[in-house]
């Protein structure tokens, strides 16, 4: 088996032609992600970080999104996405269990301004690093995550890693080696869900693959068959499956955007919910709530009481009520914990049932089932991985998201990212999208 090799030629193939819709796709994780950032730099996480960055000093090369200020490649490349993932809201890539962006493009990001490159570089190399991730999601299964990795932390390395070896040009062999050297460093727990060390995992996924990518670049070495190897990446992380490695089409055009601020899981129950609402559904009336998803939630969003905002996010029962309530879930601002603690969402929480599907149940299907005071049942079903991108929907976030920066910058910033792969100056672009 060549699995290494395999996914270093495939992805390596997808970024030498992409396709229009692909890189409108690919615009749309990089507009996403740039809202999510400024506004995730505010977060506690991301504040004290920064200030531990700072006091550490370094060759300031690359621009902290959201803060301004000047640090290393690779302090701006972890630095940012903690940023890009502290809020909870950034997107998903279901085939590979891992908020993609905010792991592949903060490195990239850091590179291009420390070596002045353009956007057309960085966009076929976020290319390269999605499909590379893809593949190997794909081909390794949902293992991984079933034991407890939180595979940004983990596979989000390895797609840093082929990205940003493609961003420096390297040859297949180095890039080989990249491969190897991210996997060694590669890390993340889904125990932590709720905590700051969330976002911290992509952070460390992002800093990985840049570093990987340069140690490799600079003749350090390692395995280059780290995927399929005897104790290698596969074999610890999950098993080493007896498929070969397959490309089925861009994977980056299935990607998932979140529309509400809390996790992936949680949100077909907010849409379900949502559509009976439309439907004249009220909270008032409602006696009991059961929602149905699949039994990997259990380990993911099943916060039965949370104590806090962040723990909130990652509770199907509290959302639910949110949802039930009327509050907007887009908003970031929602999630408190004072808001978490409020006796009348308490008690709409304390209504909801979680149930597990069959072992056939979708993975991203969700079934909310309301009784009313009056005995009357009410249903509604959603598919998460039927919802498409929402250009109106994904425009208001970054747009709400971005409102820190000074007047107009906001949407100078998603002019210039419109025209990503023309972009010459990414330094520019970035200090664009500072609150300074």
């Amino acid at each position: 088996m060549s699995a290494t090799a395999d996914v270093i030629r495939l992805s390596r193939a997808a970024a030498e032609s992409i396709p229009a819709p692909t890189a409108a796709m690919a615009r749309r994780c990089i507009l996403d992600w740039f809202g999510l950032a400024i506004a995730g730099a505010g977060e506690p996480v991301s504040r004290l970080l920064r200030s531990m960055a700072l006091a550490e000093g370094g060759r300031p090369v690359a621009t902290v999104v959201g803060g301004g200020q000047g640090v290393t490649a690779r302090q701006a490349a972890f630095l940012n996405a903690v940023a890009g993932h502290a809020l909870d809201y950034d997107d998903v890539c279901l085939a590979m269990h891992v908020h993609p962006t905010t792991v592949i493009l903060p490195p990239l990001l850091a590179l291009a301004e420390e070596r002045g490159l353009g956007g057309g570089r960085v966009l076929a190399a976020f290319v390269a690093g999605y499909e590379a991730a893809g593949m190997i999601g794909t081909w390794l299964g949902a293992g991984p995550y079933d034991r407890g990795f939180h595979m940004t932390g983990t596979l989000g390395a390895l797609g840093a890693a082929a990205a940003c070896a493609h961003l420096l040009g390297l040859d297949v062999e180095a890039t080989a080696r990249a491969y190897g050297l991210a996997a060694s460093q590669a890390a993340g727990l889904k125990a932590q869900f709720g905590t700051m060390a969330k976002p911290i995992h992509a952070g460390r996924a992002a800093e990985a693959g840049l570093t990987a990518a340069l140690w490799a670049e600079a003749g350090i070495t390692s395995r280059t068959d780290i995927l399929e190897a005897r104790q290698g990446y596969a074999a610890t992380q999950a098993s080493l499956p007896d498929a070969a490695v397959a490309w089925g089409g861009y994977e980056l055009d299935r990607n998932s955007f979140k529309y509400h601020a809390s996790c992936f899981g949680t949100h077909g129950a907010v849409e379900a919910i949502a559509a009976l609402r439309a439907a004249g559904l009220e909270a008032g009336r409602v006696r009991e709530v059961r929602l149905t998803v699949d039994a990997g939630a259990d380990r993911m969003c099943n916060i039965a009481t949370p104590q806090t905002g962040t723990e909130a996010k990652f509770s199907l029962r509290f959302v639910a009520a949110l949802a039930l309530s009327g509050a907007d879930t887009g908003m970031p601002d929602l999630y408190t914990d004072a808001v978490t603690a409020r006796p009348d969402l308490v008690a709409l929480r304390d209504r909801v049932t979680v149930a597990f599907g069959p072992p056939d149940w979708p993975p991203d299907l969700t079934e909310v089932e309301v009784t009313l005071a009056d005995g009357s049942r009410h249903s509604a079903r959603c598919d998460m991985s039927q919802m498409g991108a929402d250009d109106t929907r994904l425009r208001a976030k970054f747009l709400h998201l971005a409102r820190a920066l000074p007047e107009g910058a906001a949407q100078r910033l998603a002019d210039r990212v419109a025209a990503f792969e023309f972009e010459d100056d990414l330094r520019a672009l970035c200090r664009l999208a500072t609150r300074a």
